[in-house]
């Protein structure tokens, strides 16, 4: 025997001895020749990394391509906080993470879509237990590794959770496992000791819904969420997106234009992102652009006119809408373009209220009365006949016969949509002398919009209150405005002569030094304060302010120095 067929002979006894133990101790081992299948599969995987808000890296992982339209599929934990992802694919390419597409946290699944042509693994529909598998990441990141499939179960009635035995480390969480066709079975994890595959076809299945913008699980992620398939569910989704970073809602306009081209929705949302920018001239080459694409020409017309009535009158946009050619005759033009192509009463109406900012009262009183005998009889309409005869000098009670009108007109119970209503009605009892009824109404305007009312408001109604004798609700109310705005002097002033009245001297001079602390000049402040002083037997203090006051030009100090001195 030679020496070199002694050596291959102990190469092969060895060999047996090695597989012989592996096979005992049930290790898998990475495959030498797997099948062009599963090779092919792993050209469509590829490597995860997503990214915090300051641009490091937060997670990496891996995931699979399912679609060539860059449709793809991952675990979902790398996105949670993520303010940008980035995967690269198989050949080296970068694609952005545009948008999710769906997400599930207990199961650990994402659907996205990615910028650019991908490549595409297909999904396989069954598995069976102690079928031969492959982990299959791209090329770059390994060769695929030989699995079995330990057990399988299924979940959701339809969707396969197999438990896997393999050499495979967590660096392949997200990696697909295929069978020997190369069709993908799930995504690869690795928790602790138990390796599993989860149902790659059960994100597939993720669809989105307009609401979907408020998911949960998706708001736990800075990456815009994408919109539904159907133009209905779109549409929710365009508004809900408003509420989002501008960056997020503008992204979100486009897609929608981009995907519902025949729908007016998308190009009025970016018409009025415009506008908010003050970019007149976009937002009015975005309307008529509409006007050529859309399948609803007259809506298309209405959207325009509307946001030329709304914007042309703005001091603030006066030079950009007319560089543009927004007026009220334009807006006048435009609204009858959108009447001959529909006959329909909300454009009616648009055009009445431009005849009223022409100053048309008469014609546009006819208008807004003619539409209370039609289907669209609505509150606006009355508070707009009210507004219309007051310029024609109606009386007040006719004023307040056409306001109480539209409030009975509101939905009952009445919602936050009715406060405007209440609102006016209260200004014209004020006007006519009628406090209490007036304060009342200010009080259900106020109900309807707690949290969200300023300073001025609370003033406002504290002078109806003085007017009505109701002291204490004035100074509630003037209490509540100096805390919304403490920088101004006006109101822990007017605190000050209120405490007066109700003879809280001592709280009154306090209001008043803060009021002399915002404002050193301001007059009615000394004099309350030297009153004050006055009446808590500081004559000396007191009238060195009330002669402060006069000099600062109170007309009434005269008549507090008579009093005192």
């Amino acid at each position: 025997m030679t020496l070199n067929t002694m050596r291959k002979r102990m190469y092969l006894n060895v060999k047996r001895i090695v597989f012989t133990l592996v096979s005992f101790l049930g290790i898998a081992i990475p495959a030498l020749a797997q099948p062009g299948a599963v090779k092919k599969a792993a050209d469509a995987a590829f490597t995860l990394t997503t990214f915090k808000a300051d641009g490091s890296i937060l997670a990496t992982s891996n995931g699979v391509c399912i679609g060539v339209d860059g449709v793809a599929v991952s675990p979902w934990k790398p996105f949670i906080g993520a303010e940008k992802a980035v995967v690269v694919d198989a050949k080296g390419q970068k694609h952005d993470v545009m948008y999710l597409l769906g997400a599930d946290e207990i199961y650990d699944m994402a659907k996205f879509k990615v910028s650019g042509k991908t490549s595409a693994a297909p999904l396989a529909t069954t598995v069976s237990a102690g079928e031969e598998l492959w982990i299959a990441p791209m090329a770059k990141s390994g060769s695929p590794l030989k699995a079995s499939a330990s057990s399988v179960e299924t979940f959701m009635g339809k969707y396969h959770y197999t438990i896997l035995n393999s050499p495979a480390t967590d660096k392949l969480n997200g990696a697909p496992v295929c069978n020997a066709k190369g069709q993908v079975i799930g995504l690869f994890s690795l928790s602790g000791s138990l390796q599993s595959a989860t149902d790659a076809g059960y994100a597939r299945s993720f669809v989105l819904k307009g609401l979907s913008q408020n998911d949960a699980t998706l708001r736990q992620s800075v990456i815009r969420i994408g919109l539904p398939d159907t133009a209905e569910e779109a549409v929710v989704a365009l508004m809900l997106s408003s509420e989002k970073p501008e960056s997020v809602h503008e992204a979100v306009v486009k897609d929608f234009m981009e995907k519902f081209p025949q729908a007016n929705d998308g190009y009025y949302a970016w018409a009025n992102r415009m506008i908010a920018k003050g970019d007149i001239a976009e937002a009015d080459k975005t309307l008529q652009t509409a006007i050529g694409k859309v399948t609803a020409k007259d809506e298309a017309f209405y959207n325009y006119a509307r946001l030329i009535y709304q914007n042309a009158l703005n001091p603030s946009l006066e030079a950009k809408t007319k560089s543009v050619g927004w007026t009220l005759d334009k807006a006048l033009e435009v609204i009858r373009k959108a009447q001959e192509v529909r006959p329909v009463d909300a454009y009616r109406h648009l055009q009445a209220q431009i005849v009223f900012a022409k100053g048309d009262f008469a014609k546009a009183y006819a208008e807004f009365e003619a539409l209370t005998k039609t289907k669209f009889n609505n509150p606006e309409l009355y508070l707009e006949m009210a507004q219309s005869r007051q310029h024609l000098g109606a009386s007040d009670q006719e004023i307040l016969d056409l306001l109480n009108k539209s409030i009975e007109l509101c939905d009952t119970p009445y919602v936050s949509t009715s406060a405007p209503y209440f609102y006016m009605r209260g200004q014209q009892l004020e006007k006519m002398g009628e406090y209490r009824k007036a304060i009342q109404d200010y009080y259900t305007y106020e109900y309807f919009n707690q949290g969200r009312l300023g300073a001025d408001f609370y003033y406002m109604r504290e002078q109806c209150e003085v007017k009505g004798r109701m002291w204490q609700q004035a100074l509630q109310d003037i209490l509540i405005a100096s805390r919304i705005d403490p920088e101004e002097a006006l109101y822990p002033t007017e605190a000050g002569s209120l405490l007066l009245r109700l003879n809280k001297t001592d709280a009154a001079v306090s209001a008043a030094r803060q009021a002399i602390q915002l404002d050193a000049a301001h007059p009615d402040a000394y004099l309350i304060l030297g009153i004050a002083q006055c009446e808590l037997k500081q004559k000396s203090e007191g009238v060195k302010n009330i002669l402060k006051a006069k000099e600062l030009g109170n007309a009434q100090a005269d008549t507090f120095l008579q009093k005192y001195k």
